[in-house]
């Protein structure tokens, strides 16, 4: 069948089609060689179907040309392995986004102190153990942060039990500070946090507009 043709049959487009036949993703059964028209055949639908879809969830080439060569099981792996990451991307991307708008916006930061990623990071996973979720009491999800002259201290409970980490920072903790976190945010940016050597924490506040 003619690229046309094609295209309406697979969901691609014809500019896309020749793109993937370029690189290699998906070559036409047969080029006229005088007019360089391109033929496919309909065995082709099924391949071209799938190649739309993984690049409609974003999936890279690379990764896309892996997923099309490879069998059932290890083509689910190649797909929950992106999905995964672009999951991880998003999280990261919002933080980001937070300390950016915070940037853009009247908002001073008050420095509490800075931890090891890594060892914040268990620490944070090892209380939250210690969580419930419960609508009717939220602060059961939330994670009591307290940071003194000396040290950071992380506490959680259900009712039923009781976890803390007490955390000694390089340097000492800026000023004394507490507040409750949300648990599934902290559970969002644990990874995040592990692949940082430092974490600095700190508190964005507005400026009054007050004289």
């Amino acid at each position: 069948m003619p690229i046309g043709v094609f295209a309406q049959r697979s969901g691609l487009t014809s500019s896309a089609l020749r793109f993937y036949a370029d690189s290699g993703l998906l070559r036409p059964a047969e080029v006229d060689p005088v007019s360089g028209y391109r033929y496919y055949t309909a065995d082709q639908v099924a391949r071209a179907t799938a190649l739309r879809r993984l690049r409609e969830i974003a999936m890279p080439l690379t990764a896309v040309e892996a997923a099309l060569d490879a069998g059932p099981d290890e083509a689910a792996r190649l797909i929950d392995e992106h999905v995964a990451q672009v999951l991880e991307d998003a999280v990261t991307a919002q933080h980001r986004a937070v300390h950016i708008k915070a940037s853009l916006a009247d908002v001073r930061r008050l420095p509490i102190a800075t931890l090891k990623g890594p060892v914040l990071a268990d620490a944070v996973e090892q209380v939250l153990t210690a969580t419930a979720r419960e609508p009717d009491m939220p602060v059961l999800g939330a994670l009591r942060v307290e940071a003194t002259r000396e040290a950071v201290t992380l506490t959680a409970t259900d009712r039923y039990r009781l976890s803390t980490r007490t955390l000694v920072p390089p340097e000492p903790p800026a000023t004394t500070w507490a507040a409750t976190i949300d648990g599934e945010q902290l559970r969002a940016a644990v990874s995040e946090i592990r692949r940082s050597a430092l974490v600095r924490v700190d508190v964005g506040y507005r400026r009054s507009l007050d004289p």
